[in-house]
C-alpha cells in the first residue's frame, strides 16, 4: 500500500471564494441596513420626544407650575424642556437634531406643509394637561413620520406613526 500524506484545512482558492461570497452578500445588504438605520433614528427621536414630554408633564404636576417645550429656539432645529425657577426660565434638557441625530430628523407633518416656526411651544399646565396638541417629526427623505403629543381631554401622551393614510 502507498502511504499518502493527507493535509487538512483550506486552500487559498477556498478562502478567496469564501471572501468573494461574503463581499457580494455584504454589498447587497448595505441599502437595507441604511433603511433600518434611518427607521431606528426616527423611532429613537420619537421616543426621546415622548420621554421629554412626560418629564415636562410630570414636572408641571409635581411643582404645580407650567412647564413648556420650546421648538426651534433661536432658529436652531431643536427643542428645549423649560420650567420656571423664581420666575426665570430654566432649561432642563436641550435636544439639537443636527448633533443628536446627525441632521436626519426634522419637523414635518405628512398631511400639511406645517413646520414649527421659531419659538413654538407646547405647554403643560399644573394639572398635567396641554391644549397644544402634537409635535410632528420626519426624516430628511420624508419617508417616515411620527407625531407625539396628547389630546387635551385625555391627558395621556401618545406616539403615533403615519402609515400612509392614517395615524396608528
Amino acid at each position: 500500500m502507498f502511504n499518502y500524506k493527507r493535509e487538512h484545512g483550506f486552500s487559498i482558492v477556498d478562502l478567496l471564494i469564501a471572501i468573494a461570497i461574503v463581499g457580494i452578500i455584504s454589498t447587497a445588504s448595505i441599502p437595507s441596513l441604511k433603511g433600518w438605520s434611518r427607521n431606528y433614528n426616527m423611532q429613537s427621536a420619537a421616543m426621546d420626544l415622548y420621554t421629554h414630554m412626560q418629564i415636562a408633564k410630570l414636572g408641571a404636576i409635581k411643582e404645580n407650575k407650567s412647564w413648556t417645550i420650546n421648538f426651534n429656539s433661536g432658529g436652531v432645529l431643536s427643542y428645549q424642556v423649560i420650567h420656571k425657577v423664581n420666575n426665570v426660565d430654566t432649561v432642563v434638557k436641550t435636544v439639537d437634531f443636527s448633533t443628536q441625530y446627525k441632521g436626519e430628523i426634522q419637523y414635518g407633518d405628512p398631511t400639511a406643509t406645517k413646520t414649527y416656526p421659531a419659538n413654538s411651544l407646547i405647554s403643560f399646565t399644573p394639572n398635567g394637561l396641554s391644549d397644544t396638541g402634537y409635535a410632528y417629526i420626519s426624516n430628511k427623505s420624508k419617508s417616515s413620520y411620527y407625531r407625539v403629543g396628547m389630546l387635551y381631554a385625555t391627558g395621556s401622551i401618545k406616539i403615533e406613526k403615519w402609515n400612509g393614510t392614517q395615524w396608528k
